[in-house]
C-alpha cells in the first residue's frame, strides 16, 4: 500500500512539476521508479536479513522513486523517496547483553521497513562524447535520511544450545539516521525509457541501543545496492 502511495505521489508530482520546469535549452524533468536489490554489507545485518531466504522464498528489497531536472546533458539533480520492506529472516539467533545479563535471542518474526528519503545529484561524463552508449553513463552521490521501523519476536534462551527456554517476547524499535550513497548507472534515451544502477549505501546506526533487535547488534546498515528504473522524461 505504500509502495502504491509513493508512485501516486510521483505521477502527481511530476506532473505538476513539468508545467513550472524552465523551458531552457537542454533543460527537462524526468520522474521514475525503480526496483532495488539490497545485500548489506555489515556481517550481524547480513545474517540477520539475508540478501535471498530460501525458506520463504523473501528478500530484502526496495521500491524507489525520483523526481528530478536534468541540465544541458550534463548534471541532473533529483529526489528519491524509498521504501524497503522485509520479513525474511536467516533463522539464526544472536546474542545480546539485556539488562545487565546476557541473553541467546532466537527469531521466530520479524518486520523491517525503512523510507529513506534522499537528494541525488548525478554527472554525465561522456555526455559531449560520439558513443551513444557512453552518452547516459552517469556518476553520483546522494544523502539525505533514513527512518527505520523493526519489529522482531523472539524466544529467549540463556545460552545458543536452546535447552533452557525463557520465553517469547517481542522488541520493537524506530528511530531516523541520515544516510549517504555513491551511485554508478546508465539510462536509456526514449521518453519512457529504462535504466539500470549500482550503488553503495552508508547507513549509520548510531541510535539508541536499548532492546535486543537487529538494529542494536549491528553497527550499521550499509548495502551493495542493484536498481532497474523505469523513467518518463518530459522534455518536449
Amino acid at each position: 500500500m505504500k509502495s502504491i502511495l509513493i508512485i501516486l505521489m510521483l505521477l502527481y508530482a511530476g506532473n505538476l512539476f513539468s508545467q513550472i520546469k524552465q523551458r531552457s535549452s537542454g533543460t527537462s524533468a524526468y520522474l521514475g521508479v525503480g526496483y532495488k536489490f539490497v545485500f548489506l554489507t555489515n556481517s550481524a545485518a547480513q545474517d540477520a536479513y539475508p540478501f535471498f531466504q530460501l525458506s520463504n522464498g523473501d528478500f530484502l528489497k526496495e521500491i524507489d522513486g525520483m523526481l528530478g531536472v536534468s541540465f544541458n546533458d550534463k548534471v541532473a539533480v533529483e529526489f528519491s523517496p524509498a521504501y524497503l520492506f522485509t520479513n525474511a529472516s536467516s533463522g539464526e539467533g544472536y546474542y545480546y547483553k539485556y539488562q545487565n545479563t546476557n541473553f541467546f535471542y532466537y527469531p521466530v518474526y520479524t518486520n523491517l521497513f525503512a523510507l529513506p528519503l534522499n537528494l541525488r545529484i548525478k554527472f554525465f561524463p561522456f555526455s559531449n562524447g560520439t558513443s551513444d552508449m557512453l552518452k547516459k553513463v552517469y556518476i553520483g552521490a546522494g544523502g539525505g535520511a533514513m527512518y527505520i521501523d523493526e519489529q522482531i519476536t523472539n524466544q529467549v534462551y540463556s545460552e545458543n544450545s536452546r535447552i533452557n527456554y525463557l520465553g517469547t517476547y517481542t522488541y520493537k524499535n524506530d528511530f531516523w539516521t541520515p544516510d549517504y550513497e555513491i551511485l554508478l548507472g546508465i539510462n536509456s534515451f526514449s521518453k519512457i525509457g529504462f535504466g539500470f544502477e549500482l550503488s553503495y549505501r552508508f547507513v549509520p546506526l548510531n541510535q539508541s541501543r536499548v532492546n535486543p533487535i537487529i538494529s542494536s547488534v549491528a553497527d550499521n546498515f550499509n548495502s551493495i545496492n542493484f536498481t532497474a528504473n523505469i523513467i518518463y522524461s518530459f522534455d518536449n
